[in-house]
């Protein structure tokens, strides 16, 4: 009996052994750890990317003048794997150069995640020199002003031109070149041709726009006043009209606070140095969903000799940017050197009731006196 009941021990042993086994083999059968999850190729218009496998990235360069807000890259994948967001769909790669437009690939049981920036192709001339003189480069424009000493033979100038690496440029560096009158200096990058009229201006160069911030290029840091934070860069929700730089400055305004401060503040490490002697003006975009007036607070050091200014973002246009003009007293002497920015002066309820919102500004420019 001993013998039996021992016989039928081992064989439930290797019954169970042999079921687990089993279940263990058809387990890892359904798992499939060997598929391919890498794109192969990712294609926006005739623009191939450059994938970096082992980085999870992709980046891609378009066309100058391609409209990023609607591109469907066509995306080439190994069998049976499948990616989402999906091939041909579009997308917007508008803000992809500081936030890229995420991608998965998934394939059996495994995925892959790549991150992917779509650019337009540009040169850019970023420095003009002759001697001294370094010239003005409006970018946008594509123009270059630069003022000489009164006397100077414009016919004989050699430029120090300096410009985007890889590209070419002419007329070519080291020679003579004649600004009697304006002349045209061409850039040739990646198949593109950018194009600048270079003016010379003989006489004192007069004070120029100051930016103080524009969210791309001069994006100082905001210390948020009476809210949790300002959020800079963020992208501009309204670049049709009168602002269409891609990012701007945030923030959300709380409907049930009171009276006080709420916004952003340039100082200490960011501060500025404004001469009210030079410059009598300031210029805000504010983009918000209630009218109201908007308020700049000047400060020299220390959040001494301070003055408010307002201007009033009007009625007919909420919900649109609207560039303010806000005037410096005629009779102050005291650097500026900190700079208070609040989109809606008054407390909720006044003008009118409003809820919680994000407000946003952008484009904060010192103007010279004219």
């Amino acid at each position: 009996m001993r013998t039996l009941k021992y016989n039928i021990g081992v064989g439930l042993m290797l019954l169970f052994i042999g079921l687990f086994s089993a279940c263990k083999q058809e387990v890892e059968s359904a798992l499939d750890l060997n598929a391919d999850v890498d794109i192969l190729s990712f294609k926006v218009g005739a623009a191939i990317g450059t994938i970096d496998q082992q980085k999870g990235s992709i980046s891609v360069l378009v066309p100058a003048g391609t409209d990023l807000s609607a591109l469907a890259p066509v995306i080439a994948l190994p069998s049976e794997a499948r990616v989402s967001p999906a091939s041909g769909l579009a997308q917007n790669f508008s803000f992809s150069s500081t936030t890229p437009v995420t991608y998965r690939v998934y394939n059996g049981n495994l995925y892959n995640t790549y991150q992917v920036t779509v650019k337009e192709i540009k040169a850019e001339i970023t420095a003009f020199r002759i001697g001294d003189r370094s010239g003005l480069i409006d970018q946008q424009n594509k123009q270059i002003k630069i003022y000489l000493p009164l006397g100077t033979d414009l016919k004989s100038l050699t430029p120090s031109v300096e410009f985007t690496s890889g590209a070419s440029i002419a007329p070519g560096l080291g020679g003579f070149v004649n600004l009697s009158s304006p002349v045209k200096y061409t850039l040739t990058y990646k198949g593109q041709t950018f194009q600048y009229t270079v003016t010379a201006i003989l006489g004192e160069e007069p004070k120029q726009v100051l930016t103080i911030y524009n969210g791309e290029t001069v994006v100082p840091h905001f210390d948020g006043l009476g809210v949790s934070g300002v959020d800079s860069p963020y992208a501009n929700p309204k670049t049709k009209g009168t602002n269409t730089t891609p990012f701007c400055a945030s923030f959300i305004r709380d409907a049930e606070t009171g009276a006080g401060w709420h916004g952003g503040a340039l100082w200490n490490a960011n501060k500025v140095n404004i001469n009210p002697e030079a410059y009598n003006r300031f210029s805000i975009m504010v983009l918000k969903d209630v009218e109201g007036d908007v308020q700049l607070e000047i400060q020299s050091d220390g959040e001494q000799n301070k003055d408010w200014l307002r201007a009033r973002y009007v009625k007919a246009h909420v919900g649109e940017w609207q560039e303010l003009i806000f005037e410096i007293p005629a009779g102050r002497t005291a650097n500026i050197n900190n700079i208070l920015v609040m989109p809606h002066e008054h407390p909720n309820a006044q003008p009118v009731v409003f809820p919680t919102q994000r407000m946003y500004w952008d484009e904060l420019k010192a103007l010279p006196k004219e």
